[in-house]
């Protein structure tokens, strides 16, 4: 009897140090990975082409998690699109290099985009300038679609 309980105590102890290994493993997900970076690299393209509207329907706002652009905090994403949108006319040009990027799967359904780079910036009557920039998004899969819920940019 003892010899049988010793022996089903080492079995669960064995078990139990196995799973918490692999649960401190970083784990990949190439195939979520993938389709993020599609997203992402398809909203890259909409803001260096200036498309507004491909620019807000990356978003979906109906988690209301907030969106923080350069200090200032929007619980609503139809502020920030209204900014977007006055900007559009002013703005003739902007090429996006991201230097840094890391995507995380969070889940099946969400996972954060952190990336940094510059921005050229060319704009109607006015000199061309260069602004680094620095954003976190979270992205959610929605009616199977990848789409923005949160972010944080800042330039410096």
């Amino acid at each position: 009897m003892k010899k049988s309980f010793s022996i089903l105590f080492f079995c669960f102890l064995l078990i139990g140090l196995i799973n918490i290994s692999k649960g401190q493993t970083e784990k990949s997900f190439p195939a979520i990975e993938k389709e993020v970076e599609t997203a992402f690299q398809k909203s890259i393209k909409a803001a260096e082409t200036l498309d507004v509207p491909k620019l807000i329907n990356v978003v979906d706002d109906s988690q209301h998690a907030g969106f923080i652009s350069n200090g200032t905090y929007f619980s609503d994403f139809d502020e920030l699109a209204n900014i977007l949108k006055s900007r559009e006319q002013d703005s003739v040009k902007q090429t996006i290099t991201v230097q840094k990027k890391k995507i995380t799967v969070l889940a099946d359904n969400i996972a954060l985009v952190t990336a940094s780079g510059l921005t050229k910036i060319e704009i109607n009557g006015g000199n061309p300038f260069d602004i680094n920039f620095f954003w976190t998004f979270v992205y959610m899969k929605i009616n199977n679609e990848w789409k923005v819920i949160q972010s944080h940019q800042s330039s410096k």
